[in-house]
Formats: C-alpha cells, structure tokens, sequence
C-alpha cells in the first residue's frame, strides 16, 4: 500500500511538473526567444484536430441517433414525445459530447503521443536532445501538449452537432416529431452555462490526454516491449482519468457552482 501511495504521488506530481514546464515554454519562451516552434505546433494541431474528426463524427451521430431512440422510446410512453430535444440537448452537449469525444481521442492521439515519444527514448533521440542543450519538453512536449488541449474542445463544439443531428434524423423518422418542434425544445433546453461547462469539461480532458500521453512517453522502460506497455498504460490511465474527472467536475458544475 505504501509503494502504490508513493507511487500515485510520484505519477500526479511528475505530470504536474511536465505541464508547468510546458506552460513556461509557451508562454515565457518568446520573451526570452525560446518559443515553441509554430511549424510543429500546427502539425499536431491538424493531427490532433481535422484528422481525428471522422471517428468522433461516426460515434457522436450513432451515439445521438440511440440516445434519441432509448429516450423517445420512455418519453413516449409517458406521453412526452417532444422533449427528446430537450434530452439530446442537454445530454449531449453537458456530458456525451465532452466525455465520448474525449475517450476516442484518448485512443486516436493520447496512444500516438506515447508510442512516438516512446520510440525516441528507446532510440535515445531525447538523449540527443539534452547532449546537445536542447530542452525536450520545448521541442518535443510543449507542441503536441498544446495542441491537444486546443484541438479537443474545438472537434468536441463539432462532435456536439454531429450527435444532435443525430438525434434529430431519429426524432424526426421514428418519434414523427417536426423539425421545428426538435428543435425549439433543444434550443430552450440549453443555456449558456451549459455550453460553457461542457466546453470546460473538454478542455480538462484534452490537457488529462497531452499531459499523460507525453508522460508515460518519457517513462518507458526496455524495447519495443516496453513502447507497447507504455502506450497501453496511457491509453487506461487516461480513460479512468477521464471518467473519473468527469464525475468530480460534474458534482461541482451542477450543485457546488
């Protein structure tokens, strides 16, 4: 118990240490003409961001069209059909949207961070990198970091209409809603504060992804072995990360704020 205690406060503290070095590089680095390069900044932000929306378009629209279907099916039979909207509205954009978006990228970006970073342990490229004065976190870490905790938001407001219109094709085919209709209660359902919690929600995920990602990168052990022991941790650590964030975040968002 007590090696897996230390343990946890190790694992917390190194990715806390990892972000701090990170924010300094982006945001005192120019001042001192040791920015991030922006060439590589925006090559993951087009991996993290335009590559991966896809996947999380095909899962969001599925996810919306059955959250639409289990909820029309227990609406209906209460003889309140027309608030679906109300529900796709809500439960996309406060909790499904943030949260499925957040798990595919976990396996589309957060195991490509690991396994690269990884590889250029096992290599000894990061080696060649502190022989030479350069920092790793600058050139490696602060790029892909950023641009995943910029990117995911951004794909989530997207992932967020995908599955609304899911919702909305069986709402319309299925429940014989109006679109009009669909989307009214949609619309009075949702405040701005909710768009705002969720989109706050996407940003923690995003920064749970870059953050572990390049962590268990620079903490492989061994060969090849090792890159695929390393990619797998980050791929469950960040998932139960995740879900478990969410859970915190939702208990102070909804009740505590």
């Amino acid at each position: 118990m007590g090696g897996a205690t230390l343990g946890l406060f190790q694992f917390i503290g190194g990715l806390a240490l990892l972000f701090r070095d990170t924010v300094g590089h982006a945001v005192a680095g120019p001042f001192r003409g040791r920015g991030i390069g922006r060439k590589a900044f925006w090559t993951q932000c087009v991996r993290a961001g335009p590559r991966a929306l896809p996947v999380v378009f095909v899962v969001n629209f599925f996810v919306g069209m059955i959250l639409a279907l289990i909820g029309g099916k227990v609406l209906t039979d209460l003889g309140f059909t027309e608030y679906v909207g109300d529900l796709l509205g809500v439960g996309i954009v406060l909790e499904l949207g943030p949260l499925l978006t957040g798990i595919i990228m976990t396996g589309y970006i957060g195991a490509a961070l690991t396994a690269e970073i990884a590889t250029m342990v096992v290599s000894e490229e990061i080696t060649a990198l502190r022989t030479m004065s350069l920092n790793p976190v600058r050139f490696v870490v602060a790029p892909r970091l950023l641009a995943v905790l910029l990117m995911v938001p951004c794909v989530t407001i997207l992932a967020d209409f995908v599955g609304i219109v899911g919702g909305l094709i069986v709402s319309v085919q299925v429940l014989d809603m109006s679109v009009n209709s669909f989307f009214e209660h949609a619309w009075d359902s949702l405040y701005t504060e909710d768009v705002w919690r969720g989109l706050f929600k996407a940003c923690v995920f995003g920064l749970i992804i870059g953050t572990i990602g390049c962590y268990q990168g620079f903490k492989v052990q061994g060969g090849a072995e090792g890159v695929g022991r390393a990619t797998t941790s980050a791929v469950v650590t960040s998932i139960i990360a995740i879900i478990v964030s969410d859970a915190i975040l939702n208990y102070f968002l909804l009740f505590r704020l």
